[in-house]
């Protein structure tokens, strides 16, 4: 994973858990043969979590494939029905069907299993209740967690001790993990992404789009998970223990070899409505922007600034009618925010404003906001409403320590992070118990069998 993916810029173990639990069960699973221990062999129905195997204790949120009472008729007729013939001979819809099982069925299976078990509550499932079924076995939770601790309870164990001393070191240092420490992170992240693709030569990828990818989630859903959360909460530690052990000669250093990023640009504060010319096809293949085009956009952009004017509509709502479409870097209401005074922006990536439309919204005096008069350039044409503008600023080193010192952290992140939950082991009193005997003593009390390997010792 790059660090855009994983909150600390490093592969944390621990700190995943809680986003792969439904990922872990799925490749964990191993089908028990019927009629062993919990395994009855009386033909089922296919269920997946939250079927009782007996016992009252809390159900597990259900999704049932089919049931018996509900299964409908089927229309064999329709199933044989062809829907080709080569040659004379029929391919039937149930030939496709087959075909696509044997082709992407298991796949198909794990994905719509995954999507269940991401909603199970573990905590409120007794150890009979069942995770899935079928004509010829089932799984319990007991059944799965048996298979799991024989080849990686170690691991766990591990990464509980891991997630307890992170959690105790957030305690002690009254850490609290807030809507603001979240945002924060998220702004650090975003960052990180758009200047490893930079530094990679590597193309444009949208953050959001990204982070959907990569962690199967939107970036909300994403940002409440366990795992981020603590990620975050290890960052502020990390960055703590960095103000203290950096020197003012090592701040030094990296801020006369960074020198560039602090220095502040001239810059204005905008929101802009930009919209772009529709283009036709030359009779070379190229691109065309007609004189038509040009003075047709240009009215109806007149029109809005007219009427934003008037007051008889706002920009906001004009932004996000018209110019959201457009523009993938702002606030829903085509806040920009700083725009240096070539058009470039901080965000890697986002649309560069027309140098013409910069002189203008330079030019604009307060008070503040200004609505300028529309701009063409050669893509399209510009709307901007102007905020505020300031001037340029060498960097003085004095104020910029705070920043200096998170900014170095994210340049060494993964390595920082490893000495802090290093020096976290090495301060805490761990006191291991043999873990192969407890497993053996719990799946024989269940009455599973454990063909356990022989303990290996672990390091204190």
């Amino acid at each position: 994973m790059s660090d855009a993916s994983v909150p600390l810029g490093a592969r944390v173990k621990f700190l995943l858990i809680g986003a792969l639990a439904g990922a872990a069960l799925v490749f964990g699973l191993r089908p028990v043969a019927a009629g062993r221990g919990d395994m009855p062999s009386t033909p089922t129905a296919p269920t997946v979590a939250g079927q009782q195997s007996g016992g009252s204790g809390p159900e597990a949120p259900v999704a049932q494939l089919s049931t018996p009472a509900a299964t409908p008729t089927v229309d064999t007729d329709v199933a044989s029905a062809p829907v080709v013939t080569v040659d004379g001979a029929p391919i039937t819809l149930r030939a496709v069907e087959n075909t696509l099982l044997r082709q992407e069925g298991v796949q198909q299976l794990m994905d719509m299993l995954e999507e269940q078990f991401k909603r199970t509550n573990w905590e409120a499932m007794q150890d009979r209740d069942i995770l899935i079924q079928t004509n010829t076995w089932r799984v319990s939770r007991l059944g799965v967690a048996a298979q799991l601790l024989k080849q990686k309870a170690s691991d766990a164990r591990e990464d509980l001790i891991g997630i307890a001393l992170v959690e105790h070191a957030l305690k002690r240092e009254q850490v609290v993990i807030d809507d603001a420490l979240i945002a924060n992170e998220v702004k650090r992240m975003e960052k990180r992404h758009y200047e490893g693709l930079e530094v990679r030569k590597q193309p444009y990828v949208d953050f959001r789009a990204f982070i959907e990818q990569t962690q199967k989630m939107p970036l909300e859903q994403c940002v409440r998970q366990e795992g981020f959360r603590m990620g975050a909460g290890i960052r502020v530690l990390v960055e703590r223990r960095a103000s203290t052990e950096l020197t003012d000669e090592q701040l030094q250093v990296w801020f006369e070899k960074n020198l560039d990023r602090y220095r502040v640009q001239p810059a204005a504060d905008l929101s802009v409505i930009y919209i772009p010319y529709n283009k036709i096809k030359g009779k070379q293949g190229d691109e065309l922007v007609t004189q038509e085009e040009k003075d047709r956009l240009m009215g109806v952009m007149t029109q809005f600034h007219q009427a934003i004017m008037k007051r008889q509509v706002s920009f906001d709502q004009t932004f996000r009618t018209f110019g959201r479409v457009y523009e993938q870097h702002s606030t829903p209401e085509g806040r920009l925010g700083w725009v240096n005074r070539d058009g470039t922006r901080p965000i890697k990536g986002s649309r560069r404003v027309d140098p013409r439309a910069m002189e203008d919204a330079f030019a604009a005096q307060p008070p503040y906001p200004v609505l300028l008069s529309p701009v063409a350039s050669d893509q399209g044409i510009e709307l901007i409403q102007v905020h505020a503008r300031r001037a340029g600023k060498d960097p003085v080193f004095a104020d910029l320590r705070s920043q200096l010192v998170s900014d170095i952290v994210d340049a060494e992140l993964p390595a920082r992070t490893k000495r802090t939950l290093e020096d976290l082991r090495r301060a805490a009193v761990i006191d291991y118990r043999s873990l192969p005997p407890l497993i053996e003593q719990r799946l024989v009390a269940a009455g599973l069998s454990s063909g356990l390997p022989h303990e290996v010792p672990a390091a204190p």
